[in-house]
């Protein structure tokens, strides 16, 4: 024991002689006086204890009880210590709590940079703010752990964190509100990540995640998270599913909206003319979606007259060709929206324009002509003014020819060829009468009779009847003939007999016995 220690034991002892006060003891007093550097306080001694201000627990005043751990004597006056009182009765609870993991509690004493002062007890710790919930402020209530305890020459070092605390918050919020939530129910989250491959994930009231798959996007085959969201945006969602761990629920945004079919069944029918986007094109056809989620199909052979494909995205109009909502079932058409080919080739080409096609095949007796986007039909009766030949006889597969326009036949534009000429019956009405003799050509023999033919290209018929030496003409012949009937536009019978004079037939009938009236019918073969 030094001198000064010595002399310090007999001054207090001298000072105090009913009362000995030890180094280490725990010593209660009262307040007397707190200036700017030291409280005053009376502790039963004729000399009042001193403590540092500093030391002082917040908001500590004159009157208050206290207690301190004698750390010394500074000239006979006992020096009281508030911290190391604080630090010996604590720092066991403390110890024992960093061990076993426990919560502590104090309040934020002083907000720094990057950290709260908080008091535990009296005890100053350090809350680093990147451990700690948002929103603390002064004389905030913290519960925490404690991250880092040790003893130092400076004190006691007390490093907080809340983070064990947040989690706890958070598992006892998601369990309340798994506890109110059910399947169906209509909820709003946070959108905290987008993969594009597999969906959306949401934070429900800052607790609870939620995963939206891309599936559940939409009705519609956009399957693009970005299209729909974006990270930190809110988002309305239906509960899905609930698993039975609660680590997180299954929700869907797509049944907020109705079921496409259901609203097709209000505004789709048969016949019905609507626009929509063309979402996919296969071999077999086109996809076209009327809105999102409901599409239909148009086969191939419905997409356009004329072979051509739409591209993807481009906006058509389509008629329903058929509708089965309960088997989702949607036939659609864009070549019957469309104007007919045949229709705006009659605008462009009036009955009686001139045009050229080139003959393709024959059917029947008639010829099909390709005009370009549409197909023209030629009928036998159309092919010459004259009498009607076999196509085959006039028209040649692959050459090209000019027609005439004459109308529509169905899909068909119905063409001519005699109609490039003058009607040869007009000139041959013009010019000839019954009774008239003629030097004609003859241009086909048949068994009945044979056919010769007027410069204008009418053709007349001798009938055998009508000829004297019938076996020995022939093609090419040169014949003089006698017109003895004339229907317009349709036939011309001749003669190449003599004309017998009505004198002849009296005289000649004069003993047979028949009247005038019989005998003309027999030489006219009326």
């Amino acid at each position: 024991m030094g001198e000064m220690e010595k002399f310090e034991n007999l001054l207090e002892e001298k000072l105090v002689p009913n009362r000995i006060l030890r180094k280490g003891e725990v010593v209660r007093g009262r307040i007397v006086k707190i200036d700017d550097r030291t409280a005053y306080i009376d502790v039963g001694y004729k000399v009042e204890a001193i403590m540092p201000r500093e030391e002082l627990p917040p908001q500590t005043k004159e009157g208050d009880e206290i207690k301190g751990i004698l750390v010394k004597f500074s000239g006979g006056v006992p020096v009281l210590s508030f911290q190391r009182y604080l630090k010996e009765r604590l720092y066991g609870f403390l110890k024992s709590a960093q061990e076993k993991g426990k919560f502590v509690e104090g309040r934020v004493e002083e907000i720094l940079d990057d950290a709260y002062v908080v008091n535990i007890s009296g005890l100053k710790a350090i809350l680093p703010k990147s451990e700690a919930r948002q929103g603390l402020r002064k004389n905030s209530r913290v519960v925490a752990k404690i991250k880092e305890l040790s003893d130092t020459k400076e004190g006691l070092k007390i490093v907080l964190t809340e983070k064990d605390f947040m989690e706890l918050i958070k598992k006892r919020k998601k369990e309340r509100i798994l506890k109110q939530l059910k399947v169906g129910d209509v909820i709003e989250g946070r959108v905290i990540k987008i993969d594009p491959e597999k969906g959306v994930t949401l934070l429900i009231r800052n607790a609870l995640r939620a995963f939206l798959p891309k599936e559940e996007l939409s009705w519609g085959r956009d399957r693009n998270p970005y299209n729909y969201t974006e990270v930190g945006e809110k988002l309305k969602v239906k509960v899905k599913r609930i698993p039975k761990d609660g680590e997180f629920i299954f929700v869907s945004l797509r049944e907020l909206k109705p079921n496409p079919w259901e609203k097709a069944k209000e505004v789709l029918s048969k016949g019905k003319v609507m626009s929509g986007k063309v979402v996919d094109i296969t071999e077999k056809g086109v996809i076209v979606e009327l809105f999102e989620g409901l599409e239909g199909f148009v086969p191939k052979d419905e997409v356009s007259y004329d072979g051509s494909m739409p591209k993807k995205w481009e906006n058509v109009n389509v008629k329903v060709l058929e509708f089965n909502p309960k088997a989702q079932k949607l036939i659609l058409s864009i070549k019957e929206t469309l104007p007919k080919p045949w229709e705006e080739y009659i605008k462009n080409h009036p009955v009686g324009s001139k045009v050229k096609g080139i003959v393709q095949r024959f059917e029947k007796a008639s010829a099909i002509v390709d005009l370009g986007d549409v197909k023209g039909i030629i009928h036998r009766s159309d092919l010459s003014w004259g009498r009607p030949k076999r196509v085959e006889d006039v028209l040649t597969i692959g050459e090209e020819r000019e027609f005439v326009v004459l109308g529509l036949e169905g899909k068909f534009v119905k063409l001519g060829l005699k109609q490039l000429q003058e009607n040869p019956w007009e000139l041959f009405l013009k010019k000839y009468k019954v009774g008239d003799r003629i030097k004609l050509k003859v241009v086909s023999v048949h068994p009945f009779g044979a056919f010769l033919e007027f410069p204008e290209g009418v053709e007349g018929l001798l009938p055998v009847s009508e000829m004297d030496n019938a076996k020995d003409i022939k093609v090419g012949d040169e014949v003089e003939v006698r017109i003895i009937d004339i229907v317009p536009h349709s036939k011309v019978t001749l003669s190449a007999k003599e004309e017998t004079k009505v004198e002849d037939i009296v005289s000649e009938g004069g003993e047979s016995g028949f009247t005038l009236g019989e005998l003309l019918k027999k030489k006219l073969k009326l």
